[in-house]
C-alpha cells in the first residue's frame, strides 16, 4: 500500500501472532551474530551458521534462509540505487532521493 506497485507484496506478509513469531525468530538470529558478522554477512561460514542457529534456538536452515533473503534484498537495493543515480527510477511522490 505504501509503495506504488507493491500492494500485492503486503498480502503475502504474515499478520498477527504469526508475524510476531517470525520477527522474534529473525531478531534472535541477528542477536546471535557477532558485530563483525552483522556488518559483513559473507564472513558467516558453516560453523558460524551452526553457532548462530544454536544460539538463537533455530535451525541452520532458518539462518540460511535469512541470509539468502538479506542477499536478495541487498541486490534489489543496489539495483534501485543505480537506477536512481542514472535518473531512470520514476519519481515517487513523497520520497526524496
Amino acid at each position: 500500500k505504501m509503495i506504488p506497485g507493491m500492494g500485492g507484496l503486503a498480502k503475502q506478509l504474515p499478520e498477527g501472532p504469526e508475524a510476531e513469531r517470525e520477527l522474534r525468530r529473525i531478531e534472535a538470529i541477528i542477536s546471535s551474530m557477532t558485530r563483525a558478522e552483522r556488518a559483513e554477512p559473507t564472513l558467516i561460514n558453516g560453523s558460524r551458521r551452526r553457532r548462530i542457529a544454536a544460539g538463537s534456538g533455530t535451525k541452520v536452515s532458518d539462518v540460511n534462509q535469512l541470509l539468502k533473503q538479506f542477499a536478495e534484498m541487498q541486490k534489489v537495493m543496489k539495483q534501485m540505487g543505480a537506477l536512481a543515480k542514472g535518473g531512470r527510477l520514476p519519481k515517487i511522490p513523497g520520497i526524496r532521493m
